[in-house]
């Protein structure tokens, strides 16, 4: 019940067949195979006596109430028992229907053929002419009457019930098989009656009579009515033969009816019972079935009679599994106690976080790309702010983010009643993350307001110090001293260079957090280092990363922010960074005009740190390899001189700083904490060669990737600037009509909803999970653990 411990499996040489409890597992799996046949009795009595009974029977949707003290052997015997009962019951019930369905039909034959043989001769005769030969007259005019012979001839007939919807396919097939020599009625039943052939399914029939000569028209009508599904009944020719036997079968009706309505009522009492019962019952079983399951896992001591486990428990509730097991021990007033060990191993542990509502979506996000090792920088603390953060850089719009959060606060609400319900899958997926949506929604909000746009019309909440003198295009800035006070400022809407100032802000907006969450990562990587204790790891991974980092990308932030805070006049004269990084590289030492320059003694500093850059390579690359080799030369040389007569091969290890970079690149399964992995220097080499390729490349093509929050937040913005801005206002509202109005207002609904809501915000997600997933957690995370799965009976 704790569901504190993950046992391991010490039968894994064993097979699935062989192992100590595979019997008791076999009679739970059927007793959960009776149980899932109670179950479907249960719902199928309660589709079918919803329509006839004022009290429905019980449910099976109840909640999973403490567990009952259940015996399972006296569980198993009393199911086994109610099974063969309803299984009998059912046969009794099919049969009961069936006999009982063929009667109403016969009924509906003897009621409808003594309308038929009304106006003929009682005994079913008919005159026929001496001169014509019997065995070649038609029994039918071309007009569909019967011939009128001078003559009486007894005609053979059989009588029957059919399908409404076969009636017509049925009279030609007679017809043509023998020729037109016979006389065919038919009536429609008025109500639909059961197939006795087919229980529960109602069909609309009709009642035949077929009128024949000769034998081999009886065998041909007999084999047509077999193949189309008909009834045939037995009729007697007289009318008082038929008036004796439909009395018969109205009395043999209501004793059926009596019968089958105490036959159903004992079953619904026996179906009533077990429904009551059946969730317990299930609980029960599973229960049983886990704990076989798991005691397979042990190891069974043939000498002392006991088992042993092997698992893994939280470290901080080790005593309260102690607890439970003397609490066990003694309610079970077993002689033997349960002794708990705290042993060391050499095995990997699992990973386990103790999550809430708010963190378990978050932690399954960063669960997605892979488990975290154990003891390794857990990202989705970080993630439950930075996700929702760049979702909203790229989502940004008051509106839009008003209607998100709409949707994660109905979701909050009314978390209760949806978790115990059945939800679609696509509803199931947006209700398990309604906190991710929850603070996406905050954060589109927030975004919007810094974007001052409400679906994506400006907000005017402060008065702008943009002014126009007289008739001139441009605007001027009244007050040099001061800035807008939140946000961006709407006069920039409406502008003809809009998109020239919202992409320059966007994009190095985008380029500042970029950066920013990747020297996060970088220093999460060091943080690793330092808690699994590496300083080959710091020295020459985390140092020389940051100094790359900084010394390029970290740069070009602070030119951003320094630009930022110089004013410029002319406006033109500003410089442009992009070239100015580019000519950092390209001539690293040339002189800078002042036009250019941003501060006193740039290029010189610039020249700095492209040294710095240049030297973290291989300072990145060399020195961890030939410290591992050194340090592995020098601990195969300490063991050949304490074992002189032992041979030492060059490929075995001790040594964790190599364990621990082999480690790294996922060859190891000792993650890191393992001893005696085999050393392969060139194997080392070449995962650090890769390692430090990998990460310069990264940082570049990372960067360029972070692009991704400008291009998405101005094509939102734009995207819903042209559905307000074409559709509501210069169609809807500048016609002035009602209905033109409404009608545009609908299409600009449909479209904010449709490809606003839905697309664009599944788009923002998707590129938001990527930025983590690549961009941010591959500057530290390995993710090659294993998830803590405790053994629990929720």
């Amino acid at each position: 019940k704790l569901g504190l411990m993950q046992f391991r499996d010490l039968n894994e040489d064993v097979n699935l067949f062989k192992r100590s409890f595979v019997t008791d597992v076999k009679r739970m799996d059927e007793l959960d195979r009776i149980m899932r046949f109670f179950e479907d009795q249960v719902k199928k009595e309660n589709e079918e006596e919803e329509l006839e009974v004022d009290t429905p029977l019980p449910g099976l949707e109840k909640d999973e109430e403490e567990e009952e003290d259940i015996d399972v052997d006296e569980l198993e015997a009393e199911c086994e028992d109610l099974e063969k009962e309803l299984i009998q019951m059912n046969s009794n019930k099919e049969m009961l229907s069936r006999n009982y369905n063929e009667l109403i039909e016969l009924e509906q034959v003897l009621t409808k053929d003594s309308a038929f043989f009304q106006g003929s001769n009682d005994d079913g005769t008919v005159v026929i002419d001496n001169e014509s030969d019997e065995s070649e007259a038609p029994l039918m005019e071309e007009d569909g009457q019967p011939m009128k012979y001078a003559k009486a001839v007894r005609l053979g007939f059989v009588t029957g019930v059919i399908d409404r919807d076969l009636v017509n396919s049925f009279e030609r097939i007679l017809w043509r098989a023998t020729r037109g020599n016979l006389f065919m009625k038919q009536s429609e039943i008025e109500k639909p009656i059961a197939d006795p052939n087919k229980p529960g399914k109602v069909v609309e029939k009709n009642v035949f009579i077929i009128f024949y000569q000769g034998s081999r028209a009886e065998t041909k009508i007999k084999k047509i009515c077999e193949s189309y599904g008909a009834h045939l009944y037995p009729c007697p020719e007289s009318a008082k033969d038929r008036r004796d036997l439909l009395q018969k079968v109205d009395s043999r009706i209501e004793e059926l009816d009596t019968v089958r309505s105490r036959a159903n009522e004992h079953r619904r009492r026996v179906l009533t019972d077990i429904a009551n019962k059946l969730p317990a019952w299930k609980y029960k079983v599973l229960k049983e079935k886990s704990i076989y399951h798991t005691m397979n896992m042990f190891d069974y001591d043939q000498g002392r009679k006991c088992l042993i486990a092997d698992g893994w428990v939280p470290a901080a509730h080790v005593n309260d599994v102690r607890d439970v097991l003397k609490i066990s021990n003694r309610q079970s007033g077993s002689s033997v106690p349960s002794i708990l060990n705290v042993i060391k191993s050499k095995e990997e542990p699992p990973t386990y976080y103790k999550t809430n509502k708010l963190t378990s979506a978050f932690q399954s996000i960063v669960d997605a790309y892979g488990i975290a090792r154990y003891q390794e920088v857990n990202p989705g603390t970080l993630t439950v702010v930075s996700f929702p953060f760049l979702f909203g850089i790229m989502f940004g719009d008051l509106g839009h983010g008003f209607l998100l959060l709409l949707l994660a606060l109905y979701l909050v609400v009314r978390e209760k009643y949806l978790s115990s319900i059945k939800l679609d899958e696509m509803v199931k997926t947006c209700f398990d993350g309604r906190y991710v949506l929850l603070l996406m929604g905050l954060s589109s909000m927030y975004n919007g307001s810094l974007y001052n746009e409400v679906f994506s019309v400006p907000m005017h909440l402060f008065k702008s110090d943009w002014i126009r003198n007289g008739g001139e295009e441009q605007m001027e800035w009244s007050h040099p001293s001061t800035v807008y006070p939140w946000g961006v400022d709407p006069a920039w809407k409406y502008k003809k260079n809009e998109l020239i100032f919202y992409n320059s802000l966007k994009m190095k907006i985008s380029i500042i957090f970029g950066v920013f969450q990747m020297t996060v990562g970088i220093i999460l990587s060091g943080w690793n280092g330092i808690y699994f204790r590496k300083p080959l790891n710091i020295l020459f991974e985390f140092i020389p990363q940051m100094c790359f980092m900084m010394s390029i990308f970290g740069y070009m932030c602070m030119l951003i922010f320094w630009k930022w805070a110089t004013e410029y006049d002319p406006v033109s004269e500003a410089p442009g960074l992009l070239n100015m990084m580019i000519n950092m590289f390209l001539k690293p030492y040339d002189p800078l005009a002042d036009s250019v320059a941003i501060y006193k003694y740039q290029e010189y500093v610039q020249g700095v740190l492209i040294v710095v850059a240049f030297v973290s390579v291989p300072m990145m690359l060399f020195p961890k390899p030939l410290i591992l080799r050194w340090r592995h030369k020098k601990e195969l040389a300490r063991k050949q001189s304490e074992n002189p007569g032992m041979l030492v091969e060059e490929g075995d290890s001790s040594d964790s700083e190599s364990s621990d970079s082999s480690s790294d690149s996922g060859h190891a399964s000792g993650g890191g904490h393992g001893h005696g992995e085999e050393f392969d220097f060139s194997e080392i080499f070449v995962h650090q060669i890769i390692h430090t390729i990998e990460f310069v490349l990264g940082c570049v093509s990372n960067t360029a990737s972070y692009l991704r929050l400008w291009a998405l937040s101005l094509a939102h913005s734009e995207l819903a600037w042209v559905f307000w801005s074409y559709i509501l206002v210069e169609i809807g509202l500048a016609s002035k009509n009602f209905f033109i109005i409404w009608a545009c207002f609908a299409i600009w609904a449909a479209c904010t909803f449709g490809v606003l809501m839905v697309m664009e915000s599944l788009s923002a997600f998707l590129h938001a999970l990527r930025l983590h997933w690549v961009e941010f957690q591959n500057k530290f995370y390995q993710g090659d653990g294993y998830a803590f799965e405790p053994f629990s009976y929720q």
